[in-house]
């Protein structure tokens, strides 16, 4: 009665249904690892977020010594004081937020007590602004509470920035890249600004907070997992039509 399943265009029937099997409940297991990965990002950055703010001078000698890495302090709270190098602010391009596309300036600050040159994206620029030329950098000592941030790197099929030359605008906040045209930026990190003193131009708004949520892994995951199902059972009402009509 079942030998025709042993015919060879139903073997590749077979082969091609255990595969797909195989297939979707590795996508689904692979949905699954993301969502566990994301609840743990989620659990990592609120902490540092909420953490209580640090005195950059001492974490940049933390990251310099070894003691703590660049992706380790990411997203903790920072606080600085030092003078901005205006004639060296370079605009992060093609930034959105709160549904509208603008630019990011990034200005380099000498931290007070020594030469140690920190880049700070000082907060977000909506196109719609009239000027975006017209913002410059508060000048003299200025005391900054940030959260930290690592150099960015180019998405896949993401624009890379060109790599000899003097920029004035920039895709991704690549510290290294910014570093051959910043003399003595040499730090794994960067800054966002929270709050300004003096306060930063009025066409500036922060930098908002990163989006803590769960996406749509574990959907994915149900979705691959019943996909695999509907297969088999897929299957399952070839066979009984063969077989009836036999």
């Amino acid at each position: 009665m079942y030998r025709f399943l042993l015919r060879p265009s139903w073997v590749l029937l077979h082969v091609t249904v255990v595969a797909t099997i195989v297939l979707m409940i590795n996508l689904g297991l692979w949905q699954f690892d993301r969502y566990h990965e994301r609840l743990d990002f989620n659990e990592i950055v609120s902490a540092r977020i909420e953490a209580q703010p640090q005195d950059l001078n001492e974490l940049l000698l933390e990251i310099e010594t070894g003691t703590k890495t660049a992706n380790e302090a990411e997203w903790l709270n920072v606080f600085a004081s030092g003078e901005y190098l205006d004639e060296q602010t370079v605009n992060a391009v093609n930034r959105s937020q709160g549904g509208f596309s603008g630019v990011d300036p990034l200005t380099p600050m000498r931290i007070a007590g020594g030469n140690q040159l920190v880049l700070v994206n000082r907060g977000f620029i909506a196109q719609s602004a009239q000027n975006q030329e017209s913002a410059p950098a508060p000048v003299g000592t200025v005391e900054i509470l940030g959260r930290v941030r690592v150099s960015e790197v180019r998405k896949t099929g993401g624009l890379s920035d060109p790599a000899d030359g003097v920029l004035k605008e920039v895709i991704n906040i690549d510290l290294n890249r910014l570093g051959q045209q910043i003399q003595d930026l040499n730090t794994e990190i960067f800054i966002e600004v929270l709050k300004s003193n003096p306060a930063d131009s009025m066409l500036l708004v922060p930098i908002a907070d990163p989006i803590l949520s769960s996406g749509s892994h574990l959907s994915y995951t149900a979705q691959w997992f019943i996909f695999s199902v509907f297969v088999a059972a897929g299957w399952v009402v070839v066979v009984r039509r063969k077989l009836k009509s036999s």
